[in-house]
């Protein structure tokens, strides 16, 4: 519960610093992000936090332990599936975006992935193989 806890309160931190920080750039310099950042924050926060609790439970059983890494990859393209399938209508329009909105994009997604990056180490560091593993 401890490490759920951990997991909650630090991409609660990622969104409440780093949602503030975006929205008082974007006002200070007067841009516009093509999807509304909020909804990016929560997107990629929630999916990670989701992530992080599910392959930590995960790794407290035998039969997933050995296969945390691989499962952790798979979740790489859920995301991006997931991503595609959340914000469709933006991103699939026919305008393109420029490099700031390009950047107002992936601003909400390194801060929440470094994180998750962070907390998945610690769980993978943590879990020790099977005797059955090669």
């Amino acid at each position: 519960m401890k490490h759920i806890i951990t997991y909650l309160l630090g991409f609660g931190i990622i969104f409440v610093l780093g949602f503030s920080a975006h929205q008082f750039l974007l006002a200070k310099i007067m841009a516009q992000s093509p999807i509304d950042i909020t909804n990016l924050y929560l997107f990629f926060g929630i999916f990670s936090f989701l992530l992080c609790v599910i392959l930590y439970l995960l790794s407290k059983t035998e039969k997933f332990k050995d296969q945390l890494g691989f499962l952790y990859l798979v979740s790489v393209v859920l995301k991006i599936v997931a991503f595609s399938f959340v914000f469709s209508v933006h991103i699939f329009s026919e305008r393109s975006f420029s490099n700031q909105e390009n950047a107002n994009l992936l601003i909400p997604m390194v801060l929440n992935i470094l994180l998750e990056v962070f907390f998945m180490s610690k769980i993978l560091n943590n879990t020790t193989p099977s005797k059955n593993a090669i």
